[in-house]
């Protein structure tokens, strides 16, 4: 049987039909719509119609069509949201909406629904198929499908914003925790005694060293002071050690460094005819080196130093690599 007449068939026995989304229809009390001819037109008085904001169907409604029809409630349910659906589109699209046994609605250029009555619908109603034991269980078991009548229009949209604050909440609440463990570490690392006196200590040290390195390599005196104390450090521990030490390594160093008698050797570390160059060079480097001149023509400037013959070579290099830098030059002994 189709929706329309079973939505007929309850309007005549209940006197009402609420429709979601279009209004109510009124049926007069004292109407017995079974004992009126098909065509007369004795039922057009006695329907009105009331537009209003309904809300949801009556429940009686869908039980009525779940009835008659032998559907599960979802499935009558659904008919019936169709059924309104389809009427709707047709009054907003300007085409008129008839409901078959209850009469004709037209949607003005106000939006307000105009009605005509219909003549009745005088077709009986059929019993109800009994359901087999298979839908009794799926009508048992299925849980119940939520009505497009109950959507909320404000629903999706609240439950996007509250998606995206839940995003926010959570972006600022790592952005806290992360700032909060940097400030700890930082206030840790500042306040902490033990590296503030590290970094003190350390800094301390390397100050007086850097500083030091940096005027030795600025001031030709003391790179050449600092090449000589390591020439008599080197002497002075090779004179100290004793033969009937118990280590080897360190009686073969007194060896190698001992090798030879010990005496002052005169290295030349420039000769010149230059006199200007020879002046200004002795006063660079005095009183670590001499000028020394036979005819007036040459002029050498010369270095005395103490050392045995096997440390001659290395001390010619040392001397060479200070006095002329990466130029090839020489250094001579006399």
């Amino acid at each position: 049987m189709k929706i329309s007449v079973l939505v007929a068939q309850y309007f005549y026995q209940n006197k009402r039909l609420n429709l979601p989304g279009i209004g109510t229809f009124y049926l007069d009390v004292a109407v017995d719509v079974q004992n009126i001819d098909k065509n007369s037109n004795d039922l057009l008085d006695h329907i009105h119609f009331a537009q209003k904001n309904i809300a949801r169907p009556d429940e009686e409604l869908i039980d009525f069509i779940r009835k008659h029809t032998g559907k599960i409630r979802p499935l009558a349910e659904s008919d019936l949201e169709t059924f309104v659906a389809d009427g709707k589109l047709m009054l907003n699209i300007g085409k008129p909406f008839h409901i078959e046994g209850i009469g004709t609605l037209q949607k003005n250029r106000e939006s307000v629904y105009e009605f005509t009555p219909g003549h009745p619908v005088v077709q009986r109603l059929e019993p109800p198929p009994p359901l087999t034991n298979a839908e009794h269980l799926d009508s048992a078991n299925k849980p119940k499908k939520k009505s497009v009548f109950d959507d909320d229009p404000n629903e999706a949209r609240n439950a996007q914003i509250r998606r995206v604050a839940i995003v926010i909440g959570v972006i600022v609440g790592v952005g806290i925790i992360v700032w909060g463990g940097y400030s700890l570490f930082s206030n840790k690392v500042k306040t902490d005694p033990k590296t503030v006196t590290a970094s003190t200590a350390n800094a301390e040290d390397t100050q007086p060293q850097a500083s030091s390195y940096l005027s030795n390599i600025n001031d030709p005196k003391k790179q050449l002071e600092n090449v000589i104390n390591k020439d008599s450090i080197l002497l002075h521990e090779a004179a100290k050690a004793d033969t009937g030490n118990d280590f080897a390594q360190a009686t073969t160093t007194t060896t190698s460094a001992a090798a030879g008698p010990s005496k002052m050797y005169k290295y030349v570390l420039q000769t010149t005819r230059s006199q200007t160059t020879a002046v200004n060079m002795l006063n660079r480097l005095k009183p670590k080196v001499q000028l020394e001149t036979a005819d007036s023509v040459l002029f050498k400037i010369v270095i005395s130093l103490p050392g045995t013959p096997a440390d001659t070579t290395r001390i010619k290099d040392s001397l060479r690599f200070w006095y002329w830098g990466a130029r090839d030059k020489k250094v001579t002994i006399e």
